[in-house]
């Protein structure tokens, strides 16, 4: 009996021993072979294969360096003496479905720090380890996770110096290279996908991810029944076409009115009809852009090294294997150098202190925003901080072991040495554990030219010198007013913004209104404005757009009163307040951006073709036989002038004052003597600044290039994501808004045309393409559409013009002539410019230069005279769309999508003007309408995701990329 007891036992023990050993067994098995490059010699490294994307001689070595290793005796070394891409590479056997941590040890030397430095990757991918640039003293730990896809049985190691598009020189060396096998991911790690050519369902193992997806699916329930609800409610019994009663009704009531419109103020109102919807489209915006905008909760105490080798020692408050050191980064005192680097040692089994990492502030973005290093697996019980460099501010330290996604608590500082300065903030490192975030994204901190903007506001808050100084300061004035309220957290830094696009919707219904006199009309203009993807992603971030494109939009609702009225119609007082109004918004505008002051143009043309039509008026009764004159002939003298006179005050002098007082944060920077003249020696900065920048930007595109949407912006790429799952932010404008109001910018242009002289639209025709292929690239023709000339093409295009006209014309023998002058003239020009080499020089030279504005001044001065006699009011969202956007094609300086923004609300009202012409003749159109709005929103809700940074299967967010050049 004993002895079966014992057998059993025996058997028990073994079995728990093996099934206890397995997974200790399976983890520290290392899938590398020769991981310390132990084996082989310089000519060949045993199981090693080296690669660099630029093979000439002399450009990279690799070698095996026997003086420099971390364990063992050697380590592999790559030298880029120029820049390249260079890797030491090995294929790996793996499992399908399953998790592996790739790591190593690497040490640096004067690696370039603009690109990317030492990583570890596979082949293929995109994704690295943390990257270490730079000269580092001692030896960093890179580790990376990742998931296999259901079927793959290989993926092929990387380390190197670079990466895909990162170039980069300097000296690497290379040691200890581990790829184990892993049961499950650890808690607080995220894992890659090892297989780029797994496209497949998402491998995300997070329970969110369903959720998200429902989300989607319920907010594109919510809108439909939204869009139905208020069509129903609001617009059966009220809107013509939708109701014949309203509609016959609502015919002579506008025949009355059009009769009257000479004779009286014209003034729009808003019923109470007006104001729910307006609301209730607020409201369902609003709820929309507050979602996910930004945390409440960031590290807001900080703390900033006063010198090189102060430190500081804390007790961890228990034992821990460490997994990754978090530190949220300050801004400093020092404004152009924000960067520190502290040392970190962790005390060993021998009780001494052992180098572990480096936390550094090494990026200009590094500011505002959570960063965290992985740390080798060792076990300690305490840390020492060593201060390598000095000026910039950490404003929270946390510490993560492994299997763990918080922060240690009960860190104490039990030992330091420090200035007094230093030592006296030294606890604001650990007073905000539970404003911890362990993932690392937009929510949480600063994304994009936010450094910028956002920081500015803060330094303008604490009277700080402004880092910022490319804009007007009124912009930074107003983000400044959201940290006032939320604190310098991500929602206060964004949420004013976010107002002032969430104002833009009711206002864009007023201005519907206003020039349509129709609740419908009005709706659709707010609707559109409303899903405009530019308008939700640019207004969601500490920028300054929101601002000046809001001022915009309310200088040219302002001036369209005045414009459209008689000044004699009502009292000078009345007449003087739209006036008022749109130079007080422009003053705004242009104090918080200067793109304002290209509607500066805009604004002074409609208010004099008004006075211009008013004095021509004015002459012609007071020089008549009529003895019976207006009552306001004898007073439209005085009247003229005392209202140009209130123009130098409205348009020139108030904005000033405003241009001048949004100086003020420059002038309580303390110490700063410049006072009043501190705008005027900005003001010269940023036309310097803009007039000479000369510079490249992956993402920059040309302005012909904005309403086709050639190149849309990326804002954010998330990271630290799940295998298979993306989160992006980027900025483009809605398809159905930016392409449809191309299209009806087209025929607008047909519509004033009409109203021009035949032979003046030869003219046009003539302008325009002589224009296009002037001012526009080749490529085009020759490389986008695959043509063989772009001469040819341009020349088709102006011929089968030509060719309409005449058909249209019916072959009239005045056309006919100008027609054939006009194609000599065409074809002279495509013969002197069809071998000049286009470049920068080509289109800043005096004789482009000449063609391209003289063609323009063509145009633009046709497109008015025809759409004045065509129908007076549309000329102001016409001005409003010229001016705001014609002004940059003169501008040297690199541009970008975001640039179109203040010209959208202007094609948004030229789409709902063509919608309008066309329900006019047929009441139907306005049911097409509704699936249009309908479009639109759908649109919406499919990019939404990539509007808003939600996070998404990576091959949800492959369907949205239409074009090759759509790089997100």
């Amino acid at each position: 009996m004993s002895k079966k007891l014992f057998k059993v036992c025996l058997i028990l023990l073994i079995s728990i021993q093996f099934i206890f050993s397995s997974p200790v067994f399976a983890e520290s098995e290392n899938l590398v072979k020769n991981p310390g490059f132990e084996e082989g010699n310089d000519e060949s490294v045993y199981f090693w294969q080296t690669h660099c994307w630029e093979k000439a001689e002399g450009v990279t070595e690799f070698f095996i360096d026997e003086s420099v290793y971390h364990s063992g005796g050697k380590s592999a070394c790559i030298v880029n003496h120029s820049e390249n891409d260079s890797r030491y590479m090995q294929p790996i056997k793996v499992k399908g479905d399953t998790y592996y941590r790739l790591s190593c040890w690497v040490k640096t030397e004067n690696v370039g720090t603009k690109t990317k430095g030492a990583n570890i990757s596979i082949e293929g991918s995109l994704d690295t380890s943390r990257d270490i640039r730079e000269t580092s003293d001692n030896w960093e730990y890179l580790e990376l996770y990742g998931k296999t896809s259901p079927n793959q049985e290989t993926f092929t190691l990387t380390i190197g110096l670079g990466g895909y598009g990162n170039t980069n020189t300097g000296k690497i060396w290379i040691d200890d290279v581990e790829v184990v096998e892993l049961e499950s991911l650890p808690a607080g790690k995220t894992a890659i996908n090892l297989d780029p050519k797994y496209t497949g369902g998402n491998q995300n193992t997070s329970e969110n991810t369903g959720g998200k997806i429902f989300m989607i699916f319920i907010a594109l329930i919510f809108f439909l029944i939204l869009l139905a609800v208020i069509f129903v409610i609001f617009f059966k019994d009220k809107m013509p076409g939708f109701n014949a009663k309203a509609a016959q009704t609502d015919k002579p009531a506008a025949k009355k009115n059009q009769k009257d419109d000479d004779e009286k103020w014209i003034k729009v109102k808003f019923d109470k009809i007006d104001f729910i919807i307006m609301g209730v489209m607020t409201l369902v915006y609003l709820c929309v852009a507050l979602y996910n905008l930004g945390d409440f909760k960031v590290p807001t105490t900080s703390w900033e090294p006063t010198l090189p080798g102060e430190y500081f020692t804390v007790d961890l408050g228990k034992e821990a294997t460490l997994s990754r050191i978090y530190y949220y980064c300050g801004l400093g005192s020092n404004k152009y150098n924000p960067f520190s680097k502290l040392r970190v040692e962790y005390l060993n089994e021998n009780q001494e202190f052992e180098y572990l990492a480096t936390i550094d502030k090494k990026e200009l973005q590094d500011i505002f925003k959570w960063k965290y290093v992985d740390t080798a697996p060792v076990t300690t019980t305490q840390l020492k901080f060593i201060v390598d460099s000095t000026g910039g501010a950490f404003n929270e330290i946390a510490i993560v072991e492994q299997n763990s996604k918080e922060p240690l608590k009960n860190i104490k500082i039990i030992d330091s040495v420090l200035e007094d300065e230093s030592k006296a903030t030294i606890g604001n490192l650990f007073d905000e554990p539970d404003k911890f975030a362990f993932k690392p994204s937009y929510m949480n901190g600063m994304y994009f030219d936010e450094i910028y903007h956002a920081r500015t506001a803060f330094e303008h808050i604490h009277r700080m010198s402004p880092y910022e100084t490319t804009h007007p300061p009124l912009g930074k004035i107003f983000i400044a007013l959201g940290i006032l309220v939320f604190g310098m957290v991500p929602f206060g830094w964004r949420i004013v913004g976010t107002l002032f696009g969430v104002a833009m919707v009711p206002v864009m219904y007023m201005f519907g209104k206003k020039v349509f006199h129709d609740r419908f009309y009005a709706f659709c203009t707010a609707f559109l404005m409303m899903f405009d993807f530019m308008h939700f992603s640019q207004t969601r971030i500490a920028t300054i757009d929101s601002y000046v494109t809001l001022f915009v939009i309310l200088m040219y609702y302002h001036m369209y009163d005045y414009f459209i009225n008689k000044s004699y119609n009502t009292t000078l007082k009345e007449s003087l307040k739209p006036l008022f109004l749109s130079g007080l918004f422009f003053g705004l505008g242009a104090a918080s951006k200067w793109i304002a002051i290209y509607g500066a143009a805009g604004l002074a043309l409609l208010f004099f073709v008004n006075k211009g039509t008013e004095f021509w008026e004015y002459r012609k009764i007071s020089t008549g036989k009529s003895k019976k004159k207006p009552l306001w002939i004898g007073d439209y003298p005085s009247n003229l002038g005392i209202t140009i006179g209130a123009c130098v005050l409205f348009f020139i002098i108030i904005p000033l004052v405003i241009y001048i007082l949004s100086y003020i944060p420059y002038m309580l920077v303390p110490g700063d003597n410049k006072g009043i003249t501190v705008f005027i020696e900005n003001s010269k900065h940023m036309f310097e600044y803009h007039s000479k920048l000369e510079a490249e930007h992956p993402y920059q595109s040309a302005w012909w290039e904005w309403p086709i949407m050639a190149k849309p912006m990326a804002f954010y790429f998330g990271s630290d994501l799940e295998p298979g799952m993306t989160s992006k932010i980027f900025t483009m404008g809605n398809p159905a808004v930016w392409w449809v109001g191309l299209l009806a910018l087209l025929i607008v242009a047909i519509f004033a045309l009409s109203k021009v002289n035949k032979n003046l639209v030869v003219l046009f025709t003539l302008a325009a393409t002589t224009f296009g292929y002037v001012a526009l690239p080749k490529t085009i023709f020759t490389e986008t559409l695959k043509a063989q000339s772009a001469e040819l093409c341009w020349a088709v295009i102006f011929f089968a013009l030509i060719a309409i006209l005449l058909v249209l014309s019916k072959l009239d023998t005045d056309i006919l002539i100008t027609s054939a002058v006009s194609s000599v003239a065409f074809g002279t020009i495509l013969y002197l410019f069809k071998d000049i080499e286009r470049g920068d020089a080509y289109l800043k030279s005096g004789n482009t230069q000449l063609i391209i504005w003289a063609c323009l001044l063509i145009c633009i001065t046709l497109l008015f005279i025809g759409i004045y006699r065509y129908d007076k009011k549309m000329m102001v969202p016409l001005a409003g769309l010229i001016f705001q956007y014609v002004p940059w094609i003169a501008v040297p300086r690199i541009a970008f999508i975001y640039h179109y923004f203040s010209i959208v609300p202007f094609l948004i009202l030229l789409i709902v003007y063509v919608i309008k012409k066309a329900a006019d003749k047929h009441s139907g159109v306005k049911y097409f309408a509704c699936v249009y709005l309908g479009i639109v929103m759908a649109l919406f809700i499919l990019f939404y995701p990539g509007l808003s940074g939600l996070e998404v299967p990576t091959s949800y967010m492959r369907y949205l990329k239409w074009f090759n050049t759509w790089y997100f």
